[in-house]
């Protein structure tokens, strides 16, 4: 990660804009305002507001505290990956070393992205070396080149009131709409663009919220190398609707410096990749996506694998990878009989070679 310099302005003022409440308000409403937008927001609340010289409460104060525990054991995790592999942050600790001292980024997952399937088995080796895990999640993107994911979970100090911590590695950086736009596996080499694109192309999961105001409010702080570079960059990502659209959300709480100058000379590249959009065809577009998620069927160690092996049964997917054994489908609902069948088809599976 990189080292330029830490943001300044995310303050208590800041927040209560950002929620559309008064400064006069209560700091309680500012909490229950953001534990209603995103449970984890209150945690950037408690730290803006301890940083600012309020006391927290012992309820507060421990909720902050299992957070940063959190956020501290991802970074430690980080630490010993890279170590041994080269891998790209997204978002996550990538943004939060720019956050101000003291004020902490809601800590959700880490997003970690390798060159090939190779490298991605090894950092989960990594991982799970440091960390005993729940559960391995594995996914497979087929389009025009075969891209995967592994998400590694497990529980936090507090498993009734927090979410499961988890990792996720994958091949490639950011997976498109599943329809016209395509699989783009490389991040760019701005570490501040490569987490503008990541915000951006949440859009297609989700609509913008509070965190990714902030988070670009700070990146905006932060600069990218070139403003110029930005908008070429972002035009050959094709998400200028996105990042427009980001940005706008952002700037209704706070200047964005030369991010501000991006927004307008996106403008018409967004307008054009609108209209290519909608008006694309299959022929004229990326191959469509396809994305098949794991079921597993069983755990595994083969610590001399390098590559997942597939196998097709009754109809169906099998992937024997080095962690476990998946039954690739494309839904949560699997009848039982199918899930029944893949299992009885493992025994008579040939690993074949690795």
């Amino acid at each position: 990660m990189s080292t330029r310099a830490r943001a300044d302005s995310i303050d208590l003022p800041l927040l209560y804009r950002l929620f559309d409440l008064s400064p006069d308000d209560d700091l309680r409403f500012l909490v229950r305002r953001a534990r209603a937008t995103r449970e984890a927001l209150v945690q950037l609340v408690f730290s803006v507001a301890e940083r600012a010289g309020h006391r927290l409460g012992t309820g507060s104060a421990d909720e902050l505290r299992r957070a940063r525990t959190r956020a501290d054991g991802y970074r430690r995790l980080h630490t010993a990956i890279s170590a041994a592999h080269p891998v790209h942050v997204l978002k996550g600790p990538a943004i939060a070393q720019h956050y101000p001292e003291g004020v902490l980024r809601p800590t959700g997952d880490l997003d970690l992205v390798v060159s090939g399937e190779r490298e991605l088995w090894s950092v989960v080796r990594v991982v799970l070396d440091h960390q005993a895990v729940d559960t391995i999640d594995y996914s497979v993107v087929d389009g025009e080149h075969r891209h995967m994911m592994a998400t590694l979970s497990w529980a936090p100090l507090d498993p009734l009131l927090d979410r499961d911590a988890k990792i996720d590695v994958g091949t490639a950086a950011y997976f498109g709409d599943g329809e016209v736009l395509p699989v783009r596996s490389r991040p760019p080499a701005d570490e501040v663009l490569t987490s503008l694109l990541a915000i951006a192309e949440e859009k297609f999961q989700r609509a913008f919220h509070a965190v990714d105001a902030i988070d670009v409010i700070v990146l905006s702080q932060v600069g990218p190398d070139s403003v110029a570079d930005a908008e070429a960059t972002v035009r050959e990502f094709r998400l200028a609707p996105e990042v427009t659209e980001l940005l706008a959300h952002a700037g209704r709480c706070a200047p964005l410096g030369p991010f501000e100058e991006l927004r307008r000379r996106l403008e018409p590249a967004a307008e054009k990749e609108r209209e290519l959009r909608s008006t694309a065809t299959a022929r004229e577009t990326a191959p469509a996506t396809r994305v098949r998620y794991g079921m597993e069927l069983r755990r595994a160690q083969r610590p001399d694998w390098r590559r997942a092996v597939e196998h097709h049964a009754g109809g169906d997917t099998l992937m024997l990878t080095p962690v476990g054994d998946y039954l690739l489908v494309e839904s949560e609902l699997v009848a039982p009989d199918r899930y029944e069948a893949a299992l009885a088809a493992l025994p008579h599976l040939a690993e074949g070679p690795r």
